[in-house]
């Protein structure tokens, strides 16, 4: 069967429809899909750096927790709970803002684990208020510690998950672009060549009846033009929506840009907090030192004192032997008296020796008594600061274990902050390695934007083609006119 010119031209221009419904179809389907899934890459970006932002708050509240039990000043506690709020208030922003029953039940728990943490602050600050220093280190370790490390897990596997969620999301973006990209160059060269191997067979067809194929020729070529008007809209259209695909990663890239800085800004506060636990961890030791000295101190006082208990009472048997010697010499002064009566004159001046030691002794015997009160004035002061000295030894005994027991709560932290700004900067390292792959994203779309613009480019060379084909026909039209075609 042979092919007239008009059936040649019908099944041409049937092609180049089916080519061309062909390609607005891809770009129908691929383009909105694309847009919308880096609105969702977009979306878990967004998701991720607001975790970031609410783990940094909670950090930072922390930080000034422990910068509240170890200095006392309120000005900490103020500012804690400014970022505890704006934490909470993040959070729970991200569990209304989640889009997965996965997310959404992650966000709760860790509003859940939130208010554990908040109640266990709270119990410590008002221990530490009470001055039950020991208690208060005691929670912050055992009571809240656990809790810490659970909410600062789960924040870290849902950055993680969202970070994936992401990555997918845009990876499959990209794919999907330029699987369009692809068919669209593929199906619009297709298009071209038809066209080209359409002009070329009307050519040859015309070439015997000219006359007849003429006015063929101008039909054909303003069909031509029309359909390589709209192949160039759609290019046009096409390479639009690329470089809107293209604007949008390269917001995406500067979201991860934002978010490895805020990373690195949480890995340099853990570092922070690493160096003011061990700042305290250092002054409790020296704490420690100080009351064992303080203790040593208070056990040579306490035997001094007994050496001196007795010796007040090596004293009281001299005084006591001293106040015998003098009732003894009073006795004899009488016994002298006496003796001195029954001697009549000669006994005088005996008796007046007599007199004297009699004076002498009852002398004797008053200052015996004097320092016999003295003497017991010594022992009640001694013995009341020995029991002072034994109550201040248990004091310091009770003190040196207290600080024995924060410096094991010092130490216990330490290590705990010590993995906290590890974690952290193995965020930070995370968050420099997907901001170098959207890097590669977005060189990926920029070429592609490049290539659109090219294919642009093409298909108004081809236009420009066409148009000068439609101006032939319309000539040759009119030199044929008043035949018929």
């Amino acid at each position: 069967m042979k092919w007239t010119v008009g059936q040649r031209i019908a099944v041409g221009f049937v092609v180049i429809l089916v080519l061309l419904v062909v390609v607005a179809g891809v770009g129908m389907y691929a383009l909105p899909r694309t847009t919308e899934t880096f609105s969702g890459a977009v979306h878990q970006q967004e998701q991720s750096l607001e975790a970031l932002r609410a783990d940094e708050r909670l950090t930072g509240a922390n930080a000034n927790f422990l910068r509240y039990l170890l200095t006392a000043d309120p000005r900490f506690l103020k500012v804690m709970e400014e970022r505890r709020s704006s934490g909470r208030q993040a959070i729970t922003a991200l569990r209304d803002a989640s889009t997965t029953p996965e997310s959404k039940g992650g966000w709760e728990e860790a509003l859940s684990l939130l208010t554990l943490f908040e109640e266990g602050q709270n119990a410590a600050i008002s221990a530490k208020a009470a001055r039950r220093e020991g208690e208060a280190l005691r929670i912050s370790a055992e009571q809240m510690e656990p809790v810490r490390e659970r909410l600062t897990a789960l924040v870290d596997r849902l950055v993680a998950s969202d970070r994936a969620r992401a990555k997918e999301a845009t990876q499959s973006a990209v794919a999907a672009a330029s699987r369009a990209f692809w068919v669209i160059v593929i199906v619009g060269g297709l298009a071209l060549l038809s066209g080209v191997l359409i002009a070329w067979a009307m050519t040859r067809s015309i070439a015997g009846p000219l006359r007849q194929a003429i006015g063929t020729l101008a039909s054909s070529a303003s069909e031509i033009l029309a359909t390589t008007t709209q192949v160039t809209s759609g290019a046009a259209e096409t390479a639009t929506a690329v470089s809107e695909t293209t604007t949008t990663v390269e917001e995406v890239k500067q979201t991860a840009q934002v978010s490895s800085q805020k990373a690195k800004y949480v890995s340099e506060s853990a570092q922070k907090a690493a160096q003011v636990s061990q700042a305290g961890k250092k002054a409790v030791d020296k704490t420690i030192d100080g009351m064992s000295r303080i203790q040593q101190q208070m056990e040579s006082i306490a035997e001094s004192i007994v050496r001196l208990s007795e010796q007040s009472q090596a004293i009281a048997g001299i005084i006591a032997v001293v106040n015998d010697l003098a009732e003894q010499s009073n006795l004899l002064a009488v016994n002298a008296a006496i003796e001195a009566a029954k001697a009549g004159e000669q006994g005088k001046g005996f008796a007046v020796v007599a007199q004297e030691v009699k004076s002498l002794a009852e002398q004797s015997k008053q200052a015996t008594a004097q320092v016999r009160a003295i003497l017991n004035d010594i022992q009640k002061a001694t013995s009341a600061t020995v029991m002072a000295t034994e109550q201040g030894s248990k004091a310091v005994a009770a003190g040196v274990k207290q600080s024995t027991d924060a410096g094991e709560s010092i130490r216990v932290l330490t290590e705990s902050i010590a993995e906290a700004a590890q974690a952290a900067t193995q965020i930070a390292a995370s968050s420099q390695q997907q901001l170098v792959g959207m890097d590669q994203v977005a060189l990926a779309m920029e070429n592609i934007k490049q290539a659109s613009t090219q294919n642009v480019a093409s298909t108004r060379q081809t236009e420009t083609a066409a148009q000068s084909l439609h101006e032939l026909g319309q000539k040759l039209k009119q030199l044929v006119e008043g035949y018929k075609v």
